[in-house]
């Protein structure tokens, strides 16, 4: 079998600097992950999640699509629970926040639509969008007079807005006042991807927007299990009638099986018992008071990110990867430092130490 022209594409992505290497597990201080609450390993909740599973009978897998017999209870359970923590009519439950992406765009916009995204959004969103096949236009991150001359052209179609609440690699946060602004002048329909937001944002980790705000405002929240709420697996959540739509006709939820049983059991204990992510917050913030980096305005503080040159001491002590373009901007190169509620004092005492250099 030949297979010259894989191994091309290979060397062209390792030169370009697109080639990712699957590192060995790192086992030093997290300064990493996205487990900002210490939720994926919190024995306490792996003890009782695990109990609940045998207690329950709840099956280690669906073994079919939900459209044909895999539509199990713990789903449904899963979905009414984070409509009702988040204050939406109705959730659907997708592999990944990646997948809630596709499924969205793959199904909701039409061909006479158009959508606009902020440049910034997470890759996931962007590839979304371009497979879409939909009209779409990007305008520079957070740039809302750029998007309001956009959103001034006449069009006969509906127009679809993409944002992140809380932007992944620099912790941006998205201007909501500016945005609801644009939303009373213009009507679009609102798509906010809280990957990095629900479960740790806000109010009693709510996100970036309140109840008010989905009930009145926003169009379709995409959300993400695998970051502050320590699991794995996403989901969209909205209207009654949107989450129909999406459940009958998108042929991304209709042909997967759906998410493992365990990470939808994991995500309703965390929406019914809510005391799990309040002292994952507490704890995180009295970790955030231990932190003398930089503060930046209208960021989230558990993330930094540290434009500087290529730094052999930040990845030896805290395992961090260097980002580059397309991951950053050009000129922006540099590290994305996570702070989280299970990092020590001593390691961030050594991470002060090399934050004052």
């Amino acid at each position: 079998m030949n297979l010259s022209d894989l191994t091309l594409r290979i060397q062209s992505a390792q030169q370009d600097g697109r080639f990712k290497v699957l590192p060995n597990s790192w086992q030093g201080p997290d300064f990493q992950s996205n487990d900002v609450l210490g939720l994926a390993r919190n024995s306490a909740l792996k003890t009782h999640l695990l109990q609940r599973m045998l207690n329950e009978n709840i099956p280690l897998g669906a073994a079919a699509s939900r459209s044909i017999s895999g539509n199990l209870p713990i789903y449904q359970h899963c979905e009414y629970a984070l409509s009702q923590y988040a204050g939406t009519q109705a959730g659907i439950l997708t592999s990944s926040a990646f997948q809630a992406n596709a499924l969205f765009f793959s199904t909701i916009p039409t061909r006479h639509d158009r959508i606009f995204y902020d440049k910034s959004v997470h890759a996931s969103m962007r590839l979304a969008i371009q497979q879409s096949k939909i009209p779409s236009t990007g305008f520079p991150h957070a740039d809302f007079n750029a998007l309001e001359s956009l959103l001034k052209k006449p069009h006969a179609g509906q127009t679809y807005l993409a944002i992140e609440s809380v932007y992944s690699m620099t912790g941006s946060i998205s201007n909501k006042t500016d945005l609801q602004s644009l939303h009373q002048s213009y009507g679009f329909r609102l798509v906010v991807d809280e990957a990095h937001s629900f479960g740790v944002l806000g109010q009693q980790g709510l996100g970036w927007a309140l109840k008010k705000d989905r009930e009145d405002w926003i169009f379709a929240t995409i959300i993400g299990f695998g970051k502050a709420l320590g699991s794995a697996g996403g989901g969209i959540l909205g209207s009654q009638t949107l989450i129909e739509l999406l459940s009958g006709t998108g042929k991304g939820f209709i042909y997967s099986t759906g998410i493992h049983p365990l990470a939808a059991l994991q995500v309703s204990e965390l929406m019914e018992s809510p005391a799990w992510i309040a002292e994952g917050i507490t704890q995180l913030h009295k970790n955030l008071n231990l932190i003398h980096g930089p503060k930046k305005p209208n960021s989230v503080p558990w993330i930094l990110y540290l434009p500087m040159p290529k730094n052999r001491e930040w990845e030896a002590k805290f395992g961090l990867k260097y980002l580059t373009p397309p991951t950053v901007d050009a000129g922006q190169e540099g590290y994305r430092c996570m702070v989280h509620a299970h990092n020590t004092e001593q390691e961030l005492l050594t991470l002060n130490e090399c934050l004052r250099r």
